[in-house]
């Protein structure tokens, strides 16, 4: 009697293959969208699908489909051949070096240059190992939020933690937000926290300052507890120490921006600079320009630190032997541009 077997595996009767590199390289980079847009595909390989059928499926807008499936094409996963989508050739795949992630403030990166090869797309990049994906995704939906929430109790947690940080419900904007940060940025939920923390003490509790200093911090791998704390302790240096300028200078009290907390830290707690020896340099620089500009102040005060001159007898002492030392100081940067600058500038 012949017998007969079975295997029961439930949902895992069909099952479809993904790539281990978008595990290993993409998970942390891809959106949510575009990882949901490339599932979708690789579900239904063999299948002829439009962008129509994607973002029926999905629930997105056409343009967001066509988006992510060149998010793909761009980072070298499948390549597009007479309208057919394949796995990329080995040929025209993107080298692991040449991913990139998305800009941020501040940093100088080109867009790559998308050429086509016999109908397949690819990525020319002349300037390796950048960090950041080409664009950021698209903000999570109220849906998708309430479902991470369900899923993961430490989202939860960190959403009741921004409402008790911030004294308020927070938007399902700023929801969206800590969403990315923590999914797509990598900042685990109790460095966010700590963020939020540090945002509320200066007194800026606004999401985009929040999302800006998220992205600084996950561009510079401050992903630890330990990380964090180490750079909350050189912010408050230096904004102590932008406060403790202020009063040297006779400077209308204001919340110091990130350069001038740059500027003072240098001033103060690095080069050891006296009250009097700040107070000699604004002045030099008054006399000079007729105003008070920091970064040409700060030259001074380079110049004067790597003479060794730390005490007002010293400036004193320098000046007989060149009695016309600042006047024919030639600066390495841009006078058209500090002379431009006013000290109520937002930024410097």
């Amino acid at each position: 009697m012949n017998m007969e077997y079975k295997m029961e595996l439930g949902s895992w009767n069909s099952v479809f293959a993904v790539p281990s590199v978008i595990v290993d390289k993409h998970l942390k980079l891809a959106g949510a969208a575009q990882l949901k847009v490339l599932l979708w595909f690789l579900r239904h390989a063999g299948e002829v699908s439009s962008v129509n059928d994607i973002s029926s499926a999905l629930s997105m807008q056409e343009a967001d489909v066509r988006d992510c499936m060149q998010y793909w094409v761009q980072t070298g996963v499948i390549g597009i051949e007479n309208d057919v989508i394949s796995p990329c050739k080995a040929v025209n795949s993107v080298k692991e070096n040449d991913l990139t992630e998305q800009n941020v403030p501040n940093t100088e990166i080109e867009s790559p240059v998308i050429t086509e090869t016999n109908g397949i797309s690819e990525v020319i990049s002349d300037k390796p190992d950048k960090k950041r994906p080409l664009s950021r995704p698209e903000r999570p939906d109220t849906k998708y939020i309430s479902e991470r929430m369900s899923a993961d109790e430490s989202i939860a947690f960190l959403m009741k933690s921004a409402d008790d940080i911030f004294g308020r419900m927070t938007s399902n904007s700023d929801k969206a937000t800590l969403l990315l940060i923590n999914e797509y940025d990598g900042l685990p939920v109790e460095v966010i926290i700590m963020l939020l923390q540090y945002a509320l003490s200066i007194g800026k509790c606004n999401m985009r300052y929040i999302e800006k200093m998220a992205i600084d911090w996950a561009d510079k791998e401050i992903v630890t507890l330990e990380a964090a704390e180490k750079k909350i302790k050189q912010l408050s240096e230096g904004r102590d120490a932008a406060r403790y300028v202020q009063k040297i200078i006779g400077a209308e009290p204001h919340s110091p921006t990130e350069m001038e907390s740059e500027f003072a830290d240098m001033w103060v707690n690095h080069w050891k600079f006296s009250s009097d020896m700040i107070r000699a340099a604004y002045e030099a620089c008054v006399n000079t320009k007729g105003k008070y500009i920091p970064k040409y102040t700060n030259s001074i005060l380079y110049r004067w630190h790597d003479a060794g001159i730390n005490t007002p007898e010293k400036i004193k002492k320098n000046e007989k032997k060149k009695p016309k030392a600042l006047e024919t100081y030639e600066p390495t940067y841009d006078i058209s541009e500090y002379e431009s600058t006013s000290i109520t500038d937002g930024e410097w």
